[in-house]
């Protein structure tokens, strides 16, 4: 796998696949980086394009390119390593590179639209067209709905192959049940409501239990993997500490 990553040479699509996620995962991180040099010399230099590009947009775009480049590099992970624990190609894998396009290209005009347009009316238009204004999940409503397809059609690759395979893991029977979470839980962040205690409520379901619970234990699942194929750590124990964090987790969220 390693010697593959090197030589960018794969056997299976679905490598292939992870590689384009990263690529963009790597152009975002770039982007995260300069608005946060921007938005660092706005702190300090006031006057740094002032009346031009505002420091509240920086640090949006800033944080919401952090959110966005890890997304992509986990689903892209999870491609790299689909075929190595399945022993098998990802069911509907054209499906999965029109569900990467459709993506890129969405998140593409949200921060074109972040950048040039800025900030709208405060209408409904706005809301759908421009930016929610919920810190940390400001994407428009038709971007949030693009994310949840596309996690939608992530999960269906990775379920239905899980399903197909006669290899079962204990790292993918994680996975498959946490992706379920990850999509059903940014539903939440799409609730609409004018009481300010209830938004908050369900904003606090995306940042407090979509990120820091189910992304956790995502990175679980693949640290898991990255043990096996790096240092040859014993499967039987390291899906045993995968299955005690899952076991964890509920505790912390009860």
């Amino acid at each position: 796998m390693l010697t593959s990553i090197k030589e960018n040479k794969f056997q299976y699509e679905s490598q292939k696949l992870g590689m384009m996620y990263f690529r963009v995962a790597l152009v975002l991180f770039g982007a995260q980086l300069l608005m946060g040099l921007i938005a660092a010399i706005q702190f300090m230099y006031p006057d740094f394009l002032y009346g031009v590009f505002d420091f509240s947009v920086a640090r949006m775009v800033h944080i919401n390119a952090l959110v966005v480049w890890m997304l992509y590099a986990m689903i892209g992970s999870v491609y790299l390593m689909l075929p190595d624990e399945t022993g098998m190609e990802a069911v509907g894998i054209k499906l999965g590179k029109l569900g990467f396009w459709v993506l890129t290209a969405a998140v593409t005009v949200v921060v074109l639209v972040y950048i040039f347009i800025q900030i709208g009316s405060g209408s409904e238009t706005t809301l759908w067209l421009i930016n929610e204004g919920r810190e940390y999940i400001e994407a428009p409503r038709w971007a949030d709905i693009g994310i949840v397809v596309v996690v939608l059609i992530f999960y269906y690759n990775v379920f239905f192959t899980f399903i197909k395979s006669n290899q079962r893991t204990g790292i993918m029977t994680v996975m498959v049940a946490n992706l379920l979470a990850l999509a059903g839980l940014y539903l939440a962040g799409m609730v609409y409501t004018d009481n300010i205690s209830m938004d908050q409520y369900w904003w606090w379901w995306v940042i407090h239990l979509w990120v820091e619970a189910t992304w956790e234990v995502f990175v679980g699942t693949l640290a898991a993997y990255a043990l096996i194929k790096i240092i040859d750590a014993k499967r039987e124990i390291v899906e045993m500490w995968l299955w005690i964090e899952v076991l964890m987790l509920f505790g912390s969220v009860f």
